[in-house]
């Protein structure tokens, strides 16, 4: 039987989704039909569960393929509180994606230095205000308004994966999204 690598993951995800109870219920969003890489939220939902992020301090929405009016408004409510919302699109899988086989890694510059394997990467466009926090292929891939930390290539797939610098990245945003909340207190 064959089956692709895409195929393997999702499996895999589910099995894991399936044996790990709820974690941070107000902090991960599982936006159920409309995640696309179910692996993406079972790669946050393995590193969140040890996390300790105040409770407000920020929300993680993994392999977002669209955002409903309600869940829009509930991210928009979020980051105008001063809270933070790291935003994970999965909307490469259905778009064109960057095509360079020499570069197979993305660049993360901020809030630490970090290399992650590339999982459907999705130019990002920065607007003013937006800050390049990653690129592949030269391209920006994820950007930081503020609160808002917007991905357009997933890092959770590399998280289920057991990735260390993509472990390392995310611990390193949860610390900050813990203090930014606390600096606004």
């Amino acid at each position: 039987m064959r089956i692709s690598r895409r195929g393997f993951l999702a499996a895999c995800a589910a099995e894991v989704q399936a044996g790990s109870g709820c974690c941070g219920a107000e902090s991960l969003i599982d936006l159920g039909a409309g995640c696309l890489l179910p692996e993406s939220l079972a790669g946050f939902r393995s590193v969140m569960a040890d996390s300790r992020i105040l409770q407000g301090a920020g929300l993680v929405i993994p392999g977002a393929g669209r955002l409903s009016g309600s869940m829009a408004g509930r991210v928009h409510q979020h980051l105008k509180r001063g809270g933070s919302v790291l935003l994970e699109s999965a909307a490469g899988l259905a778009d064109q994606r960057i095509a360079s086989p020499y570069v197979p890694y993305v660049e993360f510059t901020w809030p630490v230095r970090a290399r992650i394997r590339e999982f459907y990467p999705l130019p990002l466009y920065p607007r003013n205000g937006e800050v390049i926090i990653a690129t592949f292929a030269d391209h920006p891939v994820a950007l930081r308004r503020g609160g808002l930390i917007l991905l357009g290539s997933p890092v959770g797939p590399a998280l289920l994966a057991g990735d260390r610098d993509a472990q390392r990245w995310v611990a390193s945003v949860l610390r900050w999204m813990q203090t930014r909340v606390v600096d606004l207190l």
